[in-house]
């Protein structure tokens, strides 16, 4: 299950580097995530509407 999580991944490839060794599946697996999570922040990103639309009192539109 730990090998599906990217987390684990940073955390060997920051464990390699501190050996001053590179592992490429674990860079492989946090660029590749890197690259889908931010794809996926831009396309959802809305500045029109923002988190808390604004409007009235206490936020409501």
């Amino acid at each position: 299950m730990c090998q599906f999580n990217p987390f684990t991944h940073a955390v060997e490839l920051t464990r390699f580097a501190l050996y001053g060794q590179i592992n490429w599946l674990s860079l492989a697996v946090v660029v590749g995530c890197t690259v889908v999570f931010m794809v996926g922040a831009i396309l959802a990103y809305d500045p029109a509407g923002g988190l808390i639309r604004r409007g009235g009192p206490g936020g409501e539109a």
